[in-house]
């Protein structure tokens, strides 16, 4: 090995380190995260400290993974055993975060040196290099980290706080634009196939964005002034009469009543995937069924979307056939929310929540279209305005398409088919990614909740399963990741599907 080679690779074996630690220093927050936003705890102060006897650790016993295995898994100064999920999640987002650096943008690659070739797995603007994609690179790091925090909250508590995919979209919607009018300053994309790092539609495009954006805020001031109603404002009260109701029960076993979730009996493999198959099948069969039919008319994509559509309505209708598991007392196993009796009315406020972004959206698109009073202008719009316009488009499209659902299934179901904190999630994948990415991922998910259903019940006693409640948000951030890291197989999945290539940026 020459000198050149040796000095290549050791610089290139320094970033890999380099990416790897950051990723441990970001599990680490991650785990604070985790711990911290459920109790409603300030994530910055105070310093962490031993929650059994409550000593402030020292920094060196904060190392990511190295801390634990020094200390041996116990407190330095009370010796309670610490829990291992800490240094698995801050190994797993260093071993996420080193490999993304590893394929897309290490030179020379040790991932050449095993086998995988780093060019075709690497996503399109990686050929640009670092020095150029960065402020990418970040962008990806930070959904990355946003999705194993959401996941990790929303398996434990059937929640997303919104703060997480807020961080995501507001990291994607600022960095966007100010990355494309940089590189567009530099002399635009020169390698890369195509114009920005996501995908973005000139003119209709750009004002169907902007005015839906608008539309949004338009929303929330008007949410802030009372002119619209908040939805669920009223749960909070009805959860603590629903809490007290059942200390009262468990006081009084004869007396019935209470309906959060309780320790019992784990439900059957028949229950859970019964009810599992009903919610997700549909959604299956019917994009198949929709490929099948819409490939000799050139239309799959189209008709294989609509086909998930309707199945995973059908899906949520058929999912209520099923009836709740229920506990030895016969008091339901469920979580306390999917009892709460008004979702249908609250629900309808949220559809007027959404009415101003879907208005005002249309608005923008027919005047920016070719043929619209400013579709000149938008044609010739400079690269940070079209990049802007694809994260906020990708915002729309990903929150949009789960708020769907979200509304739809609640009105069929009585109850909240999705939560709120999956819109948000999605639409920050979608403000980081573009509008592509987030339908790919929101299609994806439903085969690994059966997947899902299926371990959780055979490994019953690592899951700790109590009912048959899923939280889907980990199936999104699952999906969302495959997406990220897999993309040239999606692509040549949909190559096969529209008979024609297809490159997604």
């Amino acid at each position: 090995m020459n000198n050149l080679s040796l000095i290549q690779w050791s610089a290139a074996v320094t970033g890999l380190l380099f990416w790897c630690a950051f990723g441990g220093i970001c599990g680490s927050f991650i785990n604070v995260l985790v711990y911290r936003l459920p109790l409603g705890l300030n994530v910055v102060t105070p310093p962490s400290a031993c929650p059994a006897c409550g000593t402030k650790l020292a920094w060196y016993d904060n190392i990511p993974v190295l801390g634990w295995i020094m200390l041996r898994g116990r407190c330095r100064y009370c010796r309670t055993p610490i829990s291992a999920e800490y240094p698995i999640v801050e190994f797993i987002t260093a071993l996420i975060f080193g490999g993304m650096w590893a394929v897309w943008f290490m030179h020379p690659s040790l991932v050449d040196l095993i086998g995988i070739r780093q060019f075709i797995w690497r996503p399109d603007f990686a050929v640009e290099g670092i020095w150029r994609m960065w402020p990418m690179f970040l962008v990806m790091l930070a959904l990355t980290g946003s999705l194993i925090a959401a996941t990790l909250i929303d398996a434990r508590t059937f929640t997303i706080p919104l703060i997480v995919p807020w961080f995501a979209t507001a990291v994607g919607l600022i960095v966007h634009p100010l990355h494309a009018a940089w590189i567009q300053n530099s002399g635009g994309m020169a390698l890369a196939a195509h114009s920005w790092t996501i995908p973005f539609r000139p003119g209709g495009g750009v004002g169907l964005a902007i005015g839906g954006a608008l539309g949004v805020v338009l929303s929330i001031v008007m949410l802030r002034w009372r002119v619209i109603p908040q939805s669920f404002e009223d749960y909070p009260e009805w959860e603590a009469k629903a809490l007290e109701t059942q200390a009262g029960a468990s006081a009084c076993p004869d007396s019935g009543g209470g309906q959060a979730v309780r320790p019992g009996n784990s439900p059957s493999f028949k229950t859970v995937m019964t009810r599992t198959i009903l919610l997700t099948g549909p959604a299956i069969a019917l994009m198949f069924a929709g490929f099948t039919f819409g490939l000799p008319r050139g239309q799959a994509l189209g008709w294989m979307t609509t086909g998930a559509g309707v199945g995973l309505i059908c899906g949520l209708i058929l999912r209520r056939m099923a009836p709740d598991q229920p506990a030895a007392d016969g008091q339901s196993e469920e979580p306390i929310w999917s009892h709460y009796p008004h979702t249908r009315r609250e629900i309808w406020k949220e559809v007027l929540f959404c009415l101003p972004c879907c208005l005002l959206a249309a608005v923008g698109w027919w005047l920016t279209r070719p043929a619209g009073l400013l579709g000149t202008a938008t044609a010739d719009a400079p690269l940070w305005l079209h990049a802007l316009s694809g994260a906020l488009l990708g915002y729309l499209v990903g929150g949009g398409i789960v708020w769907v659902f979200r509304i739809g299934g609640s009105l069929a179901l009585g109850k909240e088919a999705m939560g709120l904190g999956d819109v948000h999630l999605m639409a920050a994948v979608g403000a980081c990614l573009g509008w592509i990415d987030p339908l790919l991922a929101f299609f994806t998910a439903p085969f690994l909740g059966i997947g899902w259903a299926v371990l959780s019940v055979l490994f019953r006693q690592v899951f700790h399963r109590k009912g048959t409640a899923l939280p889907y948000g980990p199936h999104l951030a699952t999906a969302t990741m495959m997406v990220i890291l897999l993309k040239p197989a999606f692509e040549q999945a949909l190559s096969t599907i529209l008979t024609r290539s297809v490159n997604i940026p």
